[in-house]
Formats: structure tokens, sequence, C-alpha cells
């Protein structure tokens, strides 16, 4: 990746109830909750990596999660409105495995 870019690949939960949330933060990496005013419940912010794709994949399963109450958030932050950016393989995966869609933003400083 270019060093001018910030690159942040996360996996969100869009509406967990707070009993959830609480399963989250003893078996996912949480790097973020707040709630969703929008669809109820809570925004959960997982780090997207190779390693925590197998455990968020079970936990989605094993809770029933719907899958349109998921995504893939991709951010990143540039010095450039024009550019050509690859992502990691790793998010075509997870989209694949978990069947979430991808959400991205970003922003030009």
């Amino acid at each position: 990746m270019d060093a001018d870019i910030e690159l942040n690949i996360s996996f969100r939960f869009l509406a967990l109830s707070e009993e959830l949330v609480s399963e989250a933060k003893l078996s996912l990496k949480v790097s973020s909750c707040r709630p969703n005013k929008k669809l109820g419940g809570y925004v959960v912010c997982i780090p997207l990596t190779q390693s925590s794709l197998a455990s968020i994949t079970s936990f989605v399963t094993t809770h029933n999660i719907k899958i349109e109450n998921t995504d893939i958030f991709i951010s990143f932050t540039t010095e450039y409105d024009s550019r050509i950016l690859t992502l990691p393989s790793l998010i075509a995966k997870a989209s694949v495995y978990i069947g979430s869609p991808v959400t991205l933003s970003y922003t030009v400083v």
C-alpha cells in the first residue's frame, strides 16, 4: 500500500443487541461500539484480518446474524482526489465467505 494512504478495513455489525455486544466483546477484538440511531441496536467494528475472519464468520453463523445488518467497511485517507487503489484480497474473501456487502469511505486531505 502506498505510504500516502491510510487504509482501515473493518467488519461491522450494524444492529447488534446489548446481549450480542457483550458476547462480541468476549469473543472478538472489538475496536469500537456505538448506538445505531437509524436501525436500533449497536454498530460494532472489528478489524478485519486473516486471523479474525474465522472468528467473525463463526460469530455470524452461531448467532444467526442477518447479513443485511453487516458490512465490510473500508476507509482511507489520501492526498489525491483521483487514483487507482488495489485492495487486499482479504476483502473479497471475507465478502464471499460471509456474504456481506462492501462499503467504501474516503477522505481527501
